[in-house]
């Protein structure tokens, strides 16, 4: 297969299932701004989740070995931030992560770096 973005009215999906790399120094989401989104579709919250590609991740859950890292862009910043936990808790595979950020130009996006990825196949993104 082949790493794949999934885009829809209610949800912005990316699927890793191969080694990114490339200029955009790996594979990521389409951004979402949550402040359009709340404008736009009066939205109150977005989630974000990282879950196993099979259909029964139930035996697969230790299948997918790789890094999902959750960037954040400010207006006026030279380049994308990692999102750090405030507990300083690492993302995994099963997290669903509730937002209730509408700052004004600030972008948001998930993706799998160049060199974090080692097998399996995880989709993960942004649902509202």
């Amino acid at each position: 297969m082949a790493n794949s973005k999934s885009s829809g009215e209610f949800y912005e999906y990316a699927t890793v299932d191969t080694q990114p790399s490339g200029t955009a120094l790996g594979y990521w989401t389409n951004t979402i701004s949550p402040r359009e989104l709340q404008k736009n579709l009066k939205i109150k919250a977005f989630y974000f989740s990282i879950r196993e590609e099979e259909a029964d991740s139930s035996a697969a859950s230790d299948t997918s070995s790789m890094t999902v890292t959750l960037q954040f862009l400010c207006p006026g910043d030279a380049g994308w931030q990692d999102f750090v936990d405030l507990n300083g808790a690492e993302l995994a595979v099963g997290n669903r992560l509730l937002f209730e950020d509408f700052a004004a130009g600030v972008l948001w996006r998930a993706g799998v770096k160049d060199g974090d990825y080692t097998s399996g196949s995880l989709t993960f993104g942004f649902d509202w």
